[in-house]
């Protein structure tokens, strides 16, 4: 009887595992020991593919619906076929070319740039995709303004060193002069300049801590409803997710539509992995094609998602830099039965473009965008 080499077993089991997930996520249907011996060309014995099959499912690999029935992957099952596709594909050229001819290089403001891309990613992949932009707190500051609109409506004007611009309008009964307003806000960016947001406010008050005017006022009360806002956080293509959810029960697919219609679980999920993005800021992935990247793709499946309303989903991030940092996510999230291959790939060059389009507006500057 032949004994074969460890490393060659253990290849065989991890390609029979990747083509039962493929093929399950492809048909939908459990995959039985009949269907790989006649369409999975392993040239083994109907026996090696059932002891195989036995062993992965000891393992916590595969489930078996039925005693008699074929078998699905788990969460571990996902998980391995995963990492063996996180060697990242290129995407196909046809696909890149759309992807291309449909990202509109134009857009000029962020929230519509972020929305843009939502729904690109969502259209790419039929699923939920998002886009999210790191909370602006956690920036610094390069330029304030303050402009008057009108008699007593005026318009507090923040940018930070990655390029986001907050508007924010306020009213005054009755306004400073213009030599005050300029005198303040000339010395709020010669003092405060990249200063970071969540701490000028505190700046401010050590700053003019007997200031009792109207404006310096409404100025704190503005920095505090800052603190207190979203993320920038775009989901488009939701309906994809309950088309795909037939075996799920009407309690599953209420959480899930709970979760997605508040977003604050899930706007505190892409914040966690932003950080952990942020951390690992200025380590270059090395990719099989050689390129160099500061982010690479995350997939998080199942239950390894930290929200329980996700244990039958798996989310699909990828993190873009600006300036060498992690600014924002772009991603996909769909029922675990998906493309990942496919999915990957898409994401992995939308952060790519979402980068080289930041960059150029960085380029340009924010000097003349007030």
């Amino acid at each position: 009887m032949r004994v074969l080499k460890p490393e060659i077993a253990r290849e065989r089991k991890e390609n029979i595992l990747n083509w039962v997930v493929y093929k399950y996520v492809t048909t939908g249907k459990p995959i039985s020991s009949e269907v790989i011996s006649e369409n999975g060309d392993f040239n083994v014995s109907s026996a090696t593919i059932r002891s195989i099959l036995k062993e992965l499912e000891e393992e916590g690999c595969l489930a078996q619906v039925h005693t008699s029935g074929g078998r699905v992957p788990s969460d571990k099952g996902y998980r391995s076929y995963v990492n063996s596709v996180l060697r990242i594909q290129n995407l196909a050229e046809t696909e890149k070319e759309r992807l291309e001819s449909e990202y509109d290089r134009r857009v000029e403001q962020l929230d519509y740039f972020l929305k843009h891309t939502s729904k690109l990613i969502a259209d790419m992949s039929s699923m939920a995709g998002f886009t999210m932009f790191s909370d602006i707190m956690s920036e610094r500051l390069k330029r304030l303004d303050i402009i008057k609109v009108s008699n007593k409506n005026y318009l507090l004007i923040i940018v930070t060193d990655t390029g986001i611009i907050k508007h924010m309008p306020f009213g005054l009964e009755s306004g400073p002069d213009k030599a005050h307003l300029r005198a303040l806000v000339s010395k709020i960016n010669k003092k405060f300049k990249d200063l970071r947001i969540a701490e000028l406010k505190g700046a401010l008050q050590k700053e003019f801590p007997s200031a009792k005017d109207e404006l310096t006022a409404a100025l704190f009360q503005l920095l505090d409803r800052l603190q207190r806002e979203e993320d920038f956080l775009y989901l488009d293509g939701i309906s994809s997710i309950y088309e795909n959810m037939e075996d799920a029960s009407m309690e599953e697919i209420r959480s899930i539509a709970r979760l997605l219609e508040e977003k604050e679980k899930f706007s505190h999920m892409l914040r966690e992995r932003l950080r952990d993005c942020v951390s690992k800021s200025g380590h270059p992935v090395l990719h099989k094609d050689g390129s160099r990247r500061d982010r690479a793709v995350e997939v998080s499946i199942g239950s390894e998602n930290s929200v329980k309303e996700f244990r039958n989903f798996s989310l699909v991030s990828s993190s873009y830099c600006l300036k060498d940092k992690a600014v924002g996510l772009v991603g996909v999230i769909g029922y675990k039965r998906m493309e990942y291959p496919k999915v990957i790939s898409i994401v992995d060059t939308v952060s790519s473009m979402m980068e080289d389009m930041l960059s150029q507006w960085e380029e340009l500057g924010s000097d003349d965008d007030f």
